[in-house]
Formats: structure tokens, sequence, C-alpha cells
């Protein structure tokens, strides 16, 4: 296998027919399989610079940027492809921005790493999160856009709060999932496992407490509690995509999250589709496509070069 082809596969710019190559070549032989895991250690220690200015920074400035490509977990693919590798960019900011960094996801993956606090953070595909790289004694407060998953651990001295674009979340010691990507995904959603969390809006309007096994979800502008039925949404954390009665528009914008492309819907008859089941992001979105098609009436067109998939 070309290195060259193998490198722009890290990058994430291969087309859906290289990605196919790819995984056929590695599945081949225990000798090609070696070789991509060799060489994507490889590449997991380059480091890429980048100088371009931020816009419309929110809460903070990041100043002298650079991106180091960062191996973060090895997780399970799909029967083609038995592994799959998790990957984030840092973003440093400097003495003057506050010691402030932020972790950015690319499309399709996943990472996971720990606070100076020891905190644990999952973050899903095109997830941001930005924090200090070094907690206050009376408060440690990060900043959210996308999703994540949390283990926050104990300070009763010191609240750990999540702020997002909406809504924030202020806990001691706890366990539980976000979803509030600003941009992408309209609704807001807080899953809690353990411990407590209360989440209140910035203007203090609106405020609602949680215990276990209870999430608040945004509809129509109102925050809305109620008991978490099926765990199964937030397995998303082994790379899989978890439907349960779930909306086929509400699926479509989640597959645009997760891997980074636009899909318009001009066959307005697959909105009253409902869908329940699994997907791995590892297969790709064509592959979860296909599948829908078995139960779900409709064909879509795909442009690699505007980045767009349309259904019709």
């Amino acid at each position: 296998m070309e290195k060259e082809l193998l490198h722009k596969y890290f990058r994430g710019e291969t087309s859906p027919q290289e990605e196919k190559l790819i995984m056929d070549w590695a599945e081949a032989s225990g000798d090609n399989y070696r070789e991509y895991l060799e060489e994507r250690k490889i590449w997991n220690a380059l480091l890429i610079h980048y100088t371009k200015p931020t816009e419309n920074a929110t809460a903070f400035s990041v100043q002298n940027k650079s991106f180091i490509l960062w191996k973060v977990a090895s997780i399970a693919a799909s029967v083609a492809l038995l592994f799959a590798l998790s990957w984030i960019w840092i973003i440093s900011g400097n003495k003057e921005a506050g010691g402030l960094q932020a972790v950015m996801v690319p499309a399709g993956q996943r990472v996971e790493l720990v606070l100076e606090d020891g905190t644990r953070v999952w973050l899903n595909s095109k997830s941001k999160l930005t924090y200090p790289t070094s907690f206050g004694k009376k408060k440690r407060e990060v900043i959210l856009d996308g999703e994540g998953y949390f283990e926050v651990t104990k300070n009763e001295k010191a609240p750990f709060i999540v702020k997002t674009h909406k809504y924030d979340i202020k806990v001691l010691g706890t366990t539980f999932n976000i979803s509030a990507y600003q941009n992408k995904l309209s609704a807001f959603e807080t899953s809690l496992l353990e411990g407590a969390v209360e989440v209140f809006s910035s203007n203090n309007t609106e405020h609602v407490s949680l215990t276990p096994h209870e999430k608040v979800t945004e509809i129509n502008g109102t925050l809305r509690k109620d008991t978490i039925s099926n765990m199964e949404h937030l397995r998303w954390r082994e790379g899989l995509i978890c439907l349960d009665d779930e909306p086929f528009d509400s699926l479509m914008k989640k597959f645009s999250v997760y891997y980074g492309i636009d899909i318009f819907i001009k066959n307005n008859s697959v909105s009253k589709y409902r869908c329940t089941g699994k997907f791995r992001q590892t297969d790709g979105i064509e592959y979860a496509l296909r599948v829908l098609q078995k139960d779900v009436s409709f064909k879509y067109i795909r442009d690699d070069d505007l980045n767009t998939i349309t259904i019709i």
C-alpha cells in the first residue's frame, strides 16, 4: 500500500472508494495489518502547526496555536476492518490567554482525555472542549460545543461547571452525558448516570435538578425532565450510533455531524419513518444509508466535490 494514500486516509481526505481499498488491503493479511499499525504509529508522532487566527472566539482568546496529532484510543470497527484509531488536535493557549486550551474532534472520530483534576472526558465527533490548564480553588469550569461524557472527580469545595451555548450544568462529582451542538444539532440534552446535577439557563430563568437515570431535554425552548428508558444512546463512546425509534430527519442531522457532511432531504415521505438499530461509525455513512434503504424507500446522491448527500 502506498504510504501517501495511507497518510491521506489518516488525514480524513480519502474518498469512499479509497477507504474501501485500504480496508480490504488491511484485512487481506497479518503483514498488511501490522504495516498499517506501524505507519499509523509513525503518523502519531507528527506535529502539524497552524497559525490561522480563530474567528468569533467566545469567552476566551487563543494565540500562537499549534495542532498536535495525538492517538487517544483504539476502537472496534466493522467486520471488514476490526480496528480504528481516534485522534485529536490540541490547541494550546499561551499565558496571556489564561492558560486555556481546546480539544477539537474531527468528523467520525472520538477522543478521551483526563483533565488536571482527574476528571475523565469522552468527546464525540465534531465536538470542542475548552478548559484551563489548571483549575481554580473555588470552581472548575469548562466550555463544551458538541457531545461529551463526563466522569467528574468529586470536590465539594470546587463545583464542576460545563458551560454550553444555551445551558450550564453544575456538579460536584458525578457521571453524566451532555449533547449540546451549537450549530448542527439543535436539541440540548443532559443524561445523568450517577450523582446529581443542576441544569440552568445562562439568565437563570430555568433550573432543573436531576437524580440518577433522569434526563433533561430542550423541547420548543423549554427544559423537560424525563426518565432514561434506554442507555444505548450513550454507547457512542464505543463508536456505536444506537437508534431507538429515532425520526429519520433527526438521524440525518446526527449523520451530518458524525461524518462531517451536509445532508439535504428532498424526499418528504421519509419524514414519517422512525429508525431503530445500531451502526458503527467506522462502517461509514454510505453503509448506513444502504442498510436504511432496506426499510425506508429513498435514494441518495453523493457529491464528493461539494461534500453533500441529497436524499431523493
